[in-house]
């Protein structure tokens, strides 16, 4: 196969250049002469093919064990697609990286199961796919863990079916009955030996198969579901929490005053959580996963934050991108949520995974939740503007303050204005339900 030996080839050129070790055939040429060649290489005065003629070397395709291919999410700017290799190297460690401005600033051998606690304890970065492989490394052989090399999580060209781009923070977009632009709600799993499950949104049979599918992988990797946390419950966040506590024994957990949408099947708590809850995942260090009461989209509404990973899980307080859906005939509350999304603006958060959409790194996540408080203060503005040029109906005022939205979307936008009108104060007859009839009882 032409084209899996000019892989394995860039692989080997690939290391050499990077790291210093020579993965080709015979015995270990003389290290000062690895070290010249290496740096005519860097500095493109030749060629790895050329090196190794010299040398008279050459690069044995069969010790290469192919494993898997990955390809970059499709959010990302620039995609890749990598294929991976198991190689066994037997030889000197002459490793050393080419500097701090380099691709590669440092080179290190460690066991699998070190190179995890390490990248938990914020001593080292891994990314997804080394990840990935690294965990499977740390409880099979290389021989072992290849039928899951192969079928790992980024096969599907268009989303990513699980990753994992914080230490034992792994994400499994589920395709859910959401609402627009979203297709997908972001179901979280933490842990390692004990995985807790936050919003396994998923209803239809062919998902809640997927989702089992990866949740038995983690599973075989020497973890257990421990539970199952709902941030609301909505369908397109809890689908599969009863399923879930069937199959796994896992307790589900949600707020008092979390809610199904109508027509949705109702689900009975097994624990109840509320604001400074703090959910503690056996680990090294452990992850502490600490609960907010954010109510605003729906009056039972949690956020979880992941304090060792500085992780956000934030459910339907944001999408990304979108908008959230306030409803007063679901418990909405426009005021109450403007005033969460002021406090988690306010939060220190390194990484923020909306309940739809793109997760987000460092202060972006603060962005977004500014963002959506500016987009809502300026329909906002246009519903008040709308008003003081004489509009007198609900649907008046839906025609000029959301003329820049389809009009497919004006029942959903309909229902918006409605929370915005009763955080206003204004009621056009009975057409605005009233608001109070939609708070909880406790």
């Amino acid at each position: 196969d032409l084209e899996m030996a000019q892989r394995i080839f860039t692989a080997a050129r690939e290391v050499f250049e990077e790291t210093g070790l020579f993965l080709a055939t015979g015995d270990t040429p003389d290290h000062d002469v690895l070290r010249k060649a290496r740096q005519t290489l860097l500095g493109k005065q030749d060629t790895f093919d050329r090196i190794l003629r010299r040398m008279g070397r050459r690069i044995d395709a069969a010790s290469f064990l192919p494993a898997g291919m990955w390809t970059t999410p499709a959010f990302s700017p620039v995609r890749f697609q990598t294929q991976y290799f198991f190689h066994d190297y037997v030889g000197p460690s002459w490793e050393e990286a080419e500097g701090p401005d380099s691709e590669i600033v440092g080179v290190e051998w460690m066991r699998p199961a070190e190179a995890l606690r390490r990248w938990h304890a914020g001593a080292i970065r891994l990314s997804t796919p080394v990840a990935y492989i690294v965990r499977h490394l740390a409880h099979f052989t290389p021989e072992e863990a290849v039928p899951y090399m192969v079928d790992n999580p980024s096969r599907d060209p268009i989303i990513t079916e699980r990753f994992e781009p914080r230490p034992g923070i792994s994400i499994i977009p589920l395709r859910t009955h959401t609402l627009p632009p979203a297709t997908h709600t972001n179901c979280v799993v933490v842990g390692q030996e004990e995985l807790v499950v936050i919003d396994p949104g998923a209803t239809d049979d062919a998902e809640k198969t997927r989702l089992k599918k990866h949740l038995d992988r983690l599973c075989l990797l020497g973890g257990k579901v421990t539970a199952v946390l709902l941030t609301h419950m909505h369908a397109d966040h809890a689908g599969a929490a009863d399923l879930l506590r069937e199959i796994y024994g896992a307790p589900v957990c949600a707020h008092a005053f979390a809610r199904p949408n109508p027509g949705a099947p109702e689900i009975q708590p097994d624990r109840f959580l509320d604001e400074g809850d703090v959910l503690e995942i056996k680990g090294e260090p452990p992850w502490r996963i600490r609960c907010l009461h954010t109510p605003g989209h729906d009056p039972g509404h949690l956020c979880f934050i992941e304090e060792s990973t500085q992780t956000f899980v934030c459910g339907d307080m944001a999408a990304n991108p979108g908008t959230i859906l306030i409803s007063l005939d679901l418990g909405g509350d426009m005021t109450q949520y403007l005033e969460q999304l002021e406090r988690l603006a306010q939060a220190d958060i390194a990484f923020t995974i909306p309940g739809h959409g793109l997760p987000t790194w460092n202060h972006s996540g603060k962005d977004l939740f500014r963002a959506l408080i500016e987009h809502r203060l300026a329909r906002e503005a246009k519903i008040k503007e709308a008003i003081a040029l004489g509009a007198d109906s609900l649907d008046k005022v839906l025609e000029m303050a959301y003329d820049d939205t389809l009009r497919t979307l004006w029942p959903l936008a309909r229902r918006q204005l409605e929370a915005h009108l009763a955080r206003l104060g204004i009621s056009f007859g009975n057409q605005t339900r009233a608001q109070e009839r939609q708070k909880p009882v406790s």
